[in-house]
Protein backbone atom coordinates (compact mmCIF):
# COMPACT_ATOMS: atom_id res chain seq x y z
CA UNK A 1 0.00 0.00 0.00
CA UNK A 2 1.02 3.51 -0.33
CA UNK A 3 0.62 6.10 2.65
CA UNK A 4 0.69 9.71 2.45
CA UNK A 5 0.54 12.11 5.16
CA UNK A 6 -0.63 15.40 5.43
CA UNK A 7 0.88 16.12 9.38
CA UNK A 8 4.53 15.58 10.40
CA UNK A 9 2.99 12.46 12.83
CA UNK A 10 3.95 9.18 11.92
CA UNK A 11 0.97 7.15 10.72
CA UNK A 12 -1.53 6.29 13.38
CA UNK A 13 -3.20 3.92 11.12
CA UNK A 14 -2.18 0.44 9.26
CA UNK A 15 -4.88 -1.01 7.00
CA UNK A 16 -4.84 -3.88 7.95
CA UNK A 17 -7.10 -5.69 5.14
CA UNK A 18 -8.57 -4.86 2.10
CA UNK A 19 -10.45 -7.50 0.08
CA UNK A 20 -13.52 -8.69 -1.82
CA UNK A 21 -15.91 -11.77 -1.73
CA UNK A 22 -15.81 -13.44 -3.81
CA UNK A 23 -13.86 -12.78 -6.10
CA UNK A 24 -13.76 -13.73 -8.67
CA UNK A 25 -17.61 -13.11 -8.87
CA UNK A 26 -20.20 -13.50 -11.47
CA UNK A 27 -21.85 -10.58 -11.56
CA UNK A 28 -25.29 -11.72 -13.90
CA UNK A 29 -25.63 -13.56 -10.37
CA UNK A 30 -24.14 -12.40 -7.25
CA UNK A 31 -22.49 -9.24 -6.41
CA UNK A 32 -19.16 -8.60 -4.21
CA UNK A 33 -18.52 -6.83 -0.91
CA UNK A 34 -15.25 -5.43 -0.21
CA UNK A 35 -14.11 -4.53 2.82
CA UNK A 36 -11.47 -2.41 4.16
CA UNK A 37 -10.48 -2.01 8.34
CA UNK A 38 -7.50 -0.31 10.08
CA UNK A 39 -5.57 -1.73 13.08
CA UNK A 40 -5.20 1.87 14.94
CA UNK A 41 -7.06 4.80 14.67
CA UNK A 42 -10.27 5.60 13.15
CA UNK A 43 -11.48 5.91 9.09
CA UNK A 44 -12.38 9.07 8.36
CA UNK A 45 -13.13 8.38 4.74
CA UNK A 46 -13.35 5.41 2.63
CA UNK A 47 -13.70 5.25 -1.32
CA UNK A 48 -13.87 2.24 -3.39
CA UNK A 49 -12.49 2.81 -7.19
CA UNK A 50 -12.27 0.04 -10.06
CA UNK A 51 -10.32 0.69 -13.03
CA UNK A 52 -9.96 -1.16 -15.98
CA UNK A 53 -6.94 -3.55 -17.78
CA UNK A 54 -6.06 -0.21 -19.33
CA UNK A 55 -6.02 2.23 -16.12
CA UNK A 56 -9.59 3.89 -16.66
CA UNK A 57 -11.74 4.34 -13.99
CA UNK A 58 -15.14 2.83 -14.30
CA UNK A 59 -16.84 2.93 -10.87
CA UNK A 60 -16.06 4.78 -7.62
CA UNK A 61 -18.61 4.66 -4.65
CA UNK A 62 -17.90 6.05 -0.90
CA UNK A 63 -17.41 3.07 1.24
CA UNK A 64 -19.50 2.91 4.22
CA UNK A 65 -17.96 3.17 7.85
CA UNK A 66 -19.36 0.48 9.80
CA UNK A 67 -17.19 0.94 13.40
CA UNK A 68 -14.65 3.20 12.94
CA UNK A 69 -12.23 0.84 12.47
CA UNK A 70 -14.13 -0.78 9.21
CA UNK A 71 -15.53 0.19 6.30
CA UNK A 72 -17.41 -1.39 3.20
CA UNK A 73 -19.44 -1.53 0.40
CA UNK A 74 -20.89 -3.75 -2.66
CA UNK A 75 -20.57 -3.87 -6.35
CA UNK A 76 -22.31 -5.64 -9.03
CA UNK A 77 -20.03 -5.39 -11.53
CA UNK A 78 -21.65 -2.49 -13.47
CA UNK A 79 -19.72 0.44 -14.65
CA UNK A 80 -20.61 4.10 -13.68
CA UNK A 81 -23.46 3.65 -16.75
CA UNK A 82 -25.18 1.09 -15.33
CA UNK A 83 -23.89 -1.51 -17.90
CA UNK A 84 -22.69 -5.22 -16.68
CA UNK A 85 -18.73 -5.37 -17.57
CA UNK A 86 -17.38 -7.76 -19.19
CA UNK A 87 -15.22 -11.07 -17.83
CA UNK A 88 -11.58 -9.79 -16.88
CA UNK A 89 -9.51 -8.73 -13.99
CA UNK A 90 -10.16 -5.57 -12.82
CA UNK A 91 -7.85 -3.02 -10.14
CA UNK A 92 -9.72 -2.29 -7.00
CA UNK A 93 -8.37 1.03 -5.13
CA UNK A 94 -9.05 2.03 -1.71
CA UNK A 95 -8.34 5.63 -0.48
CA UNK A 96 -8.61 5.74 3.25
CA UNK A 97 -8.28 8.88 5.34
CA UNK A 98 -7.97 8.13 8.96
CA UNK A 99 -8.51 10.86 12.19
CA UNK A 100 -4.55 11.41 11.89
CA UNK A 101 -4.59 13.31 8.52
CA UNK A 102 -3.03 10.55 7.08
CA UNK A 103 -4.21 9.22 3.61
CA UNK A 104 -3.46 5.31 2.53
CA UNK A 105 -4.23 4.16 -0.98
CA UNK A 106 -4.27 0.19 -1.75
CA UNK A 107 -4.75 -1.74 -4.66
CA UNK A 108 -5.61 -5.25 -5.57
CA UNK A 109 -7.12 -7.16 -8.45
CA UNK A 110 -10.48 -8.78 -8.47
CA UNK A 111 -11.94 -10.69 -11.33
CA UNK A 112 -15.35 -10.88 -12.96
CA UNK A 113 -15.94 -14.25 -14.17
Amino acid sequence: FLYISCSPNKPSSIISEFYNYPNPFNSNKTNTQYKASISRGEIISAKLEIYSQNGDLIYSKDMIITNKTAAYCIWSGLDKNGRYLPSAVYSAKLILKDNQDSTFISEFKTSII
